[in-house]
């Protein structure tokens, strides 16, 4: 009978001090951030300018990009950047590549009114709903790539990584963009939109 040895509890924690769980917590984050630009703040900033809750909606669902990512995973992992997919590597030059265009169309963003454009708005919001989608598959795919396959407790605490990367990339980067645009507003009207939207 095969007799299976218990792990330490300083043995089980140290699978997270490995230096390759800090660069998962790092996708992570950028994987969390995109989300409170196209949740939170862009609903925020809709109602600041007043509009109408079911525009506010009808804008979230741009939401429904990240539900079926699947169908161009493929293409991820067969079309190379130029030139970043030879200097970076595959996942991370789309990773890069990504990024750009996220930031490309904040400050797009920044340019229009959405009470005289808002399907520019919602437009932009989809190229960066599409571009964040497009990123998590390459973020899952290199996270996994980190760990081998027979490195179970590495896997378990790289999801366990992950994970806390995504919300602190939600919650850390969020706050702190919606403070910039929104200043001391955004607490109060945050918690009162989600408020109103619950109900």
């Amino acid at each position: 009978m095969e007799i299976v040895k218990k792990q330490t509890l300083s043995e089980t924690f140290s699978v997270y001090f490995d230096r390759r769980m800090v660069r998962i917590l790092l996708l992570g984050i950028i994987s969390g951030f995109p989300w409170v630009l196209i949740g939170s703040s862009l609903s925020l900033w809709l109602k600041e300018d007043g509009l109408s809750r079911s525009t506010i909606g009808w804008a979230g669902l741009i939401f429904g990009v990240y539900a079926i990512n699947f169908l161009w995973a493929p293409l991820i992992d067969r079309i190379r950047i130029p030139w970043l997919t030879n200097k970076i590597g595959h996942r991370r030059g789309w990773i890069v590549t990504m990024q750009f265009i996220i930031l490309v169309s904040l400050v797009l963003w920044s340019t229009i009114d959405p009470t005289a454009n808002l399907w520019a708005v919602i437009a932009v919001g989809l190229i960066i709903a599409i571009a964040s989608a497009t990123q998590d598959i390459t973020v899952d795919a290199l996270r996994i790539e980190q760990i081998g396959e027979n490195e179970g407790m590495s896997m378990q605490a790289g999801a366990a990584m992950a994970v806390v990367g995504w919300w602190t990339g939600y919650k850390l980067g969020g706050k702190l963009l919606a403070n910039y645009f929104f200043g001391s507003r955004y607490n109060y009207n945050c918690l009162q939109h989600r408020f109103n939207v619950r109900s």
